[in-house]
């Protein structure tokens, strides 16, 4: 402070404060904490969000001689109340605290207090073992230590972010680091961080240096590396570190320096580093490196002998950083806090309790634990204080916590449950009790009942039997009502890992998380273009609760003739006409591959939403839905595309467009034909027992000749939870009306002569009794057919591995038809298996004479 007094400290939104500024208010709240008691290790709870004030009130504690003792809104109230009793806090510093104790405040000066480096400098709270935490009390000496390593001095960290909680432990690297080395404390917003959020803090404030938990990095590399660009320094840790996550921010983001640090709340957040120039091919893991200055590591057997280099033992830590040890746990201090036999007398080292080993070229590599200790999103678990609780429940005998990771990257706890006798553990009132007493991070993603735990040969648990979990319930809930439903129930049920999710199922409960809830958030803005904060998930965790906050649609507006599947996006809009039952919602999978600049629109048949005349022909619809989609988009170039009857449709509307002026840029049409020029076996027009059993998508001869109802068919669609869930019965009897009558105007239908490009994708499957294809388009296409084949049925092209072969191709002729070869990076690659034909106008003297001979 007194060297660069006029540099930035802190950094909080529109706030900004120098040295002086700090050191000044930080004085006047040190003075008050002086006058309520404080003394040195006096411990001070301090429950602020992230702000300009919460760095002040931790120095302002510093400077009066306390230890503060960080806390997390998030906590349940009994587990605040225990640290607060067990810590023997004086005071708890709040916003209204804070304002209370600086009123009429207006001496800056310093306070002259008793100040050793070996006084506390704070107690941080991490989980136990025995089913109470414990606080790690660390010193002045050990925080200084860790700020004054050399390790931060090669310039990456004169703009640190801070962005974790105050009761993690890597807050204080965020904090000290900058301050003690006349850098800035950038405090990101107080709501919880996504990656629009921290990317657009990032390149606001200039952050230099930062760290991410390992899952958060993965994240971040996995869904937007590119964000890290403007950052010299990003350390990661606090789980397995992914190789592939490294090598991804390494390739996007040319000259960043990325570190793996390791260590424990005990030893003072960080012990080893190991920064990342290169990776070997195929590497499994990334090591966790060499000591920090004035830290030692010691690989030891069981008898505090080093072991050989390339054996695993375990690890123990000693020097500058090492705490204390746990407060007022004097028998836990012994066992975890042990003479250092191979330091200087009378130091101490600690006994991680991890695993490890050394490699070749002299640093560590991760092996695992020695107990069951986990870590989850960087913060650390003790199974055992979770089981403690489970165990004390009534109706439960016995009580297994673990950590699973049955898919990569995605670890989860989950509760194995034994009943008392006459008991029947419910998961929704066990998972109840353990909010009310633990953080949220604690509580198990599924709860598993077992008659009796596996046991190993020896008698312990057999973790490797335990079955896996079902995530949150299955069966029946309330489907989609809307498109758009269907689209976030898909993007909830991608996000989970799941097959299906209802739209009253709650994301956590189903084993979300809030890396996960990042994930998905992106996503929705990626597909759906709007955005979803984190806090809104949390707030409304469902599907129906997220459509009302976010305001999506009306579930009475779903039938419309105009349906905005995304009305975000400055591009070019896409028009999606609807295939011969009317309704357009098996569009909206296409908004996972269209980039999000392009709104796209569902033209659906006239009557669904509301009692109207059917339509005459192809072409009075064409002309009434030219009429709409000119309401949104008033001139051309138009986007076109079409399934089935809709594809016919599609062709028409195109050239009533062409006949009004405007020009169609891309018709794309999803496996339609003009019957007329196409020979099938049976008549194309079906009954009403047809369309029944093609809704219920059945082979016929499981229903006999049976007849079907109305009644019957949407209870079946309800049970399955298909995207059709929700109909009535007499909306399912206009869907039938309307596909007949499709049906119909096909056959009359004689298409004329469209002057742009097609772009076509056929079916390959079940094609028996027609011989349609590409040529049999050629008489009404005056420019060039580009035909695909698309290995799939009729009736699934629009599902999703139909969609995974169309999009794509689709992404990159919507790209070249606006001129927009950037925006839509979802079409770079456009090879696939499937066969590509292209069919030149007659005129062209390239055209083959037949129209498979050409392929790409």
């Amino acid at each position: 402070m007194r060297a660069t007094p006029d540099a930035v400290a802190v950094v909080a939104g529109a706030t900004e404060l120098t040295y002086r500024q700090l050191d000044q208010r930080s004085n006047r709240l040190a003075r008050a904490l002086v006058r309520r008691g404080v003394r040195p290790e006096t411990p001070v709870a301090v429950l602020l969000d992230r702000s300009a004030d919460l760095v002040t009130a931790l120095l302002a504690i510093t400077k009066a001689g306390g230890a503060y003792v960080p806390l997390d809104s998030r906590f349940p109230q009994s587990r605040i109340d225990l640290i607060l009793q067990e810590a023997r806090v004086a005071l708890v510093l709040t916003g209204d605290v804070l304002t209370a104790l600086t009123e009429g405040e207006t001496d800056a000066s310093a306070v002259e207090v008793p100040n050793d480096q070996r006084q506390l400098a704070y107690v941080m709270y991490t989980s136990g073992s025995t089913g109470r935490p414990k606080g790690v009390a660390v010193t002045h000496r050990d925080v200084v230590g860790l700020a004054c390593s050399p390790e931060w001095r090669r310039g990456g960290h004169e703009r640190v972010l801070m962005h974790s909680p105050t009761a993690f432990d890597l807050s204080t690297y965020e904090l000290w680091v900058p301050l003690l080395n006349g850098g800035t404390v950038v405090v990101a917003p107080p709501e919880r961080l996504d990656l629009d959020l921290l990317q657009h803090t990032l390149g606001t404030h200039g952050v230099t240096g930062l760290w991410l938990t390992a899952g958060l990095f993965r994240l971040v590399a996995e869904e937007r590396p590119g964000l890290l660009a403007g950052v010299r320094e990003v350390w990661t840790g606090g789980d397995v570190v992914s190789p592939a996550a490294v090598a991804r921010v390494l390739a996007a983001c040319p000259g960043i320096e990325v570190v793996n640090g390791y260590g424990p709340t005990e030893a003072t957040t960080l012990a080893t580093s190991h920064p990342v120039h290169d990776l070997p091919e195929n590497a499994a893991t990334v090591p966790i490196g060499a000591p920090m200055a004035n830290m030692r590591a010691y690989v030891l057997d069981d008898r505090l002998r080093p072991v050989p280099t390339g054996l695993v033992g375990e690890l123990y830590l000693a020097g500058t950083g090492v705490a204390r040890g746990y407060l007022g746990r004097a028998g836990l201090t012994a066992e975890r806090f042990t003479a250092d036999p191979y330091g200087p007398p009378g130091s101490r080292m600690y006994r991680t309790g991890d695993l490890a080993r050394w490699a070749a070229g002299g640093t560590l590599e991760f092996a695992g634990r020695t107990d069951h200790q986990v870590k989850l999103r960087g913060l650390r678990i003790e199974p055992g204080e979770i089981e403690a609780i489970l165990a004390a429940s009534p109706g439960v005998a016995q009580a297994a916590v673990v950590a699973r990771e049955d898919r990569p990257g995605d670890k989860r706890l989950v509760a194995y449950l034994v009943p008392a006798p006459g008991g029947a553990p419910e998961a929704a009132r066990l998972a109840g009790r353990l909010r009310r007493e633990l953080p949220d991070y604690m509580v198990p993603s599924a709860f598993v009942v077992l008659d009796a735990l596996p046991l190993t040969a020896n008698g312990k648990l057999d973790r490797a039997a335990l079955p896996a979990p079902e995530y949150g319930a299955t069966g029946a809930g309330r489907g989609p009502r809307t498109p758009r439903e269907q689209l976030l129930c898909d993007l909830f049920a991608e996000a989970l890992g799941r097959e299906q999710v209802h739209i009253d199922d709650n994301f956590f409960d189903l084993g979300g998380h809030s890396l996960l809830a990042a994930r998905l958030a992106s996503r929705v803005r990626e597909t759906l273009g709007l955005e979803l904060g984190l806090r809104m998930l949390f707030e409304a965790p469902t599907v129906a609760g997220l459509s009302e906050r976010l305001v999506m649609d009306d579930p009475a507006d779903a039938l419309d003739v105009v349906l905005p599947l995304r009305s975000t996006g400055t591009g070019t809009p896409l028009f999606c006409v609807h295939p011969g039952g009317g309704i357009s919602w098996s569009y909206s999978g296409l908004l996972n591959h269209i980039g999000p600049q392009h709104p796209v629109y569902a033209i659906q048949a006239r009557g669904l939403g509301r009692p109207e005349p059917l339509p005459a022909s192809f072409e009075e619809m064409a002309a009434d839905y030219a009429d709409q989609i000119r309401k949104i988009q008033p001139q051309g170039p138009y986007l076109l595309l079409g399934w089935s009857a809709g594809g016919l449709i599609a062709h028409a509307l195109a050239c009533e467009l062409r006949a009004r002026g405007e020009r169609t840029a891309l018709l794309a049409v999803l496996d339609a034909y003009p019957v007329k020029d196409v020979r099938f076996e049976e008549a194309p027009v079906p009954t009403e027992r047809d369309v029944l059993v093609g809704v219920l998508d059945v082979d016929p001869d499981e229903l006999g000749d049976r007849d079907l109802t109305y009644a019957e068919v949407a209870e079946v669609l309800n049970r399955r939870g298909s995207a059709l869930q929700g109909l009535t019965e007499q909306q399912i009897e206009v869907i039938v009306h309307i596909m007949i009558n499709n049906a119909k105007l096909a056959v009359d239908f004689v298409p004329a002569e469209f002057d742009g490009d097609l772009l076509l994708f056929n079916s390959t499957l079940d094609r028996e009794g027609n011989d349609a294809g590409p040529a049999t388009w050629r008489p009404y296409i005056g420019g060039r057919i580009e035909s695909h084949e698309i290995t799939t049925r009729h009736n699934r092209m629009t599902e999703a591995g139909s969609l995974a072969q169309i999009g794509p191709v689709l992404a990159a002729r919507l790209a070249e038809a606006t001129g927009d070869t950037t925006g839509d990076t979802q079409s770079a690659d456009v090879s696939r298996p499937s066969r590509t034909t292209h069919l030149p106008h007659p005129s062209d003297p390239s055209s083959p004479t037949r129209p498979t001979d050409q392929e790409d």
